[in-house]
Order: structure tokens, then sequence, then C-alpha cells
């Protein structure tokens, strides 16, 4: 069967808020997922789903109610992942089960919403698949259930529009927001929503999951994905299937030369044709993909291969610095919080529709600028 609540790794505080609201018979119409990508967030909110969905939830010695997994509503959920995602896309796994995503602009009625580019969830597709949707009756009679994920590309219009839909829920409606940037959402729709928290995982998880998925993969490539992933098994899956141990091989070396002292001017071109090599292959392999959402997708990838090297630089050199001595600290720190600062430099830009390759160019400015040892800089 699908995957059900006793499932999740790692997220026991956000497991238990939930199992408390689901045996209290007060689970909240509004819920908002939030945390780090790749840490289960979606795969939970799917969970919740299958267990508000039953017809029969069955009740433990302990007073839990957990999905029958028989019903005509369990037998809806799939037991393949791969078969899920194609058809949630579709809205075809459960016909109270409504999984709102940006790829949705590519099914809608509306000519102009199917032209955008798959950056952002548009309110028209909020309109044909969440507003429109959580007003009607339910196929099965038993509730319906609205997953929106990556809730943090709504944009004000729409998030505006589900006002009206978290103010009035209609009876036997949930709505999941699941959002790896919370602070992007309204206070007027946080304020409405029960937020639960999700955390990264134990080291250890991610270990064992890098290990079952990648067997072969050398210790040292293992390690860095363990790193690179930082709690997040979405992220080390990222890694294994898109080879990113490869981009680590060719990239960090110039961020080591570049902390050293040393020039390295080709790290702007080696970005840009990494993120768009990325971009292509990924578009290939998706039906419907966006140019520009894999490009987003790739220099994201890039933004987080970069700021994981210097938090890992930061951990490293934190014991270095005297206590009580914050200029002692600067000097110490100051060039991979700079790293950091570039990073968010460069996700601007490209948030702004800087050309790809400037915006690399700038990063790698940018980074040379924060790492160049002051007594190096010109003067």
């Amino acid at each position: 069967m699908s995957v059900a609540l006793d499932d999740i790794l790692g997220q026991a505080t956000a497991i238990g808020q939930l199992r408390a609201m689901l045996a209290s018979g007060r689970l909240h119409h509004g819920l908002i997922f939030h945390g780090p990508t790749g840490v289960g967030k979606f795969t939970t909110a799917v969970a919740l789903a299958r267990r508000v969905l039953c017809h029969q939830p069955e009740t433990t010695l302990t007073g839990e109610t957990l999905a029958c997994g028989h019903c005509a509503s369990c037998k809806l959920f799939r037991k393949s992942r791969d078969e899920e995602a194609d058809e949630e896309v579709n809205g075809l796994a459960h016909p109270d089960l409504h999984i709102v995503t940006k790829e949705l602009s590519r099914y809608s009625d509306d000519a102009n919403v199917r032209a955008r580019k798959l950056t952002n969830i548009p309110v028209g597709v909020l309109k044909e698949h969440l507003i429109g949707p959580a007003f009607r009756s339910s196929q099965l009679d038993h509730g319906k259930v609205f997953i929106v994920d990556e809730a943090e590309l709504i944009r004000g219009e729409g998030q505006n529009a589900l006002l009206k839909t978290l103010e009035e829920p209609p009876a036997g409606t949930t709505l999941v927001l699941v959002t790896s940037s919370e602070e992007r959402l309204l206070p007027t729709i946080r304020s409405r929503c029960q937020r639960i928290a999700f955390v990264p995982l134990p080291a250890d998880d991610v270990v064992r999951f890098i290990k079952r998925e990648a067997p072969a993969l050398d210790a040292k490539s293992a390690a860095w994905v363990a790193r690179f992933a930082d709690g997040s098994l979405g992220r080390a899956a990222m890694a294994l299937e898109h080879g990113l141990t490869a981009w680590a091989d060719a990239m960090l070396p110039m961020l080591q030369a570049l902390s050293s002292g040393r020039a390295a001017p080709e790290f702007g071109d080696e970005s840009a044709k990494r993120i768009e090599g990325f971009a292509e292959v990924w578009v290939k392999a998706h039906a419907n993909a966006s140019k520009e959402a894999a490009n987003k997708l790739a220099a994201d990838l890039l933004s987080q291969l970069v700021s994981s090297e210097a938090r890992h630089a930061l951990r490293q050199r934190a014991t270095d610095v005297p206590t009580g001595d914050p200029l002692a600290g600067d000097a110490v720190l100051g060039p991979w919080l700079g790293v950091i600062d570039a990073v968010s430099t460069f996700r601007r830009r490209l948030g702004s529709n800087v050309n790809l390759k400037l915006a690399c160019a700038g990063l790698s400015a940018d980074l040379h600028a924060a790492l160049t040892p002051t007594a190096m800089r010109p003067a």
C-alpha cells in the first residue's frame, strides 16, 4: 500500500501532532507542512490523506486510528510511488485526493494558463483544481483532501483567492499546503492554518538511504552526498539520480582554489554549462517539462552545492575562533559567510530574470571577492 504515517522517517514530532489531531477528531481543515526540501512533507501529506479518506479506520490497542487498507478508498492508493507520481499530475489517483502542482498549468482549460512558464502556480490552476472542487460533493462521500505542493509558488493573487476557502471551509474538506519557504506565504494564510514543522533527518537515516540506493558508490562520494543532503533524503536522491558527485568533483576544487587565494575564472562558465546540461536532459526525460523550470531546479542544485560546502567549512572553522574575540571570528568565518551571501545574490538575480550566463559570471566574481584573503585584494 502507499506510505502510512507510521512509515515516515525522522519526523516524530510532526507525526505526533497529526496523530493527536486524528485521535481527538479535530483535524484542522487547513494545514501547513513546512521545513527543508526532501524531508518527507509531501509523503506525509499523502499518508495523512490516506487515513482521512479511509471509510473504515481501525483502532489499535493504544487508541490510535489507522487506515484499514481494504475499503474502497484505500484500494485506490497505489503501491508504486511512480504510479502515484504519474497519476497525481492528472488528478486520477483518487477522486477525492486532489494534488495541486505548478505542472497542472499544462492541463488547464485556459489557453493563457497553458502557455505560461512553469515557475509558479497560477490563480487559474487554483480555481480549477482547488477552489472550485472544494465546494463540490466528494465522489466517495467521505470527504476531500487537497495537497498543494510547493505552495510558496502561489503568488499574492492566488493566496488571496484561497482565503475564502480557508475562512469558510466546506464540511469534510482538508487542505494541506506543503512548502520549503513558509515565509513566502501571506500572514493571513499562515494565521488560518495549523502549522506542522518538519526537520532535517538524522545523519544515520541519510547514510542508510545512500547505501541502499547506491551500494556501489565509493566511500568518498557517499560521504559527500550525505554532507550535501544535510538531512534531506530528497536532496540525497537528487544527487544520486543526477550524478551531482561529478559536479562536486569539477567545481569544489575551484572553490578551494579561491579560498587559497588562487583564481578560478572557469567557475562561471562551468556553472552555466552544468545548469544548461541538466535542464536539457530534464526536459527530454519529462513530458511537458518547462526549460525555465528545469533551469531553476538546476540552479537551485548548484546553489545548494556551494552553500553546503560553505556550511561545512563554517562548522570546521568554528572551533578555530578564539573565545571572546569577534575580530578573529570575522577573519575565520567571514569569507564563508560571504559565500552564503553570494549564493543568495545569485538566486535573487535569477529570480529577476538575469541572463543565466551573466548570473553565473556574477556568482563567480562574488565568490572570488568573498574568499580572496584580505591581504591579497587590490588596494
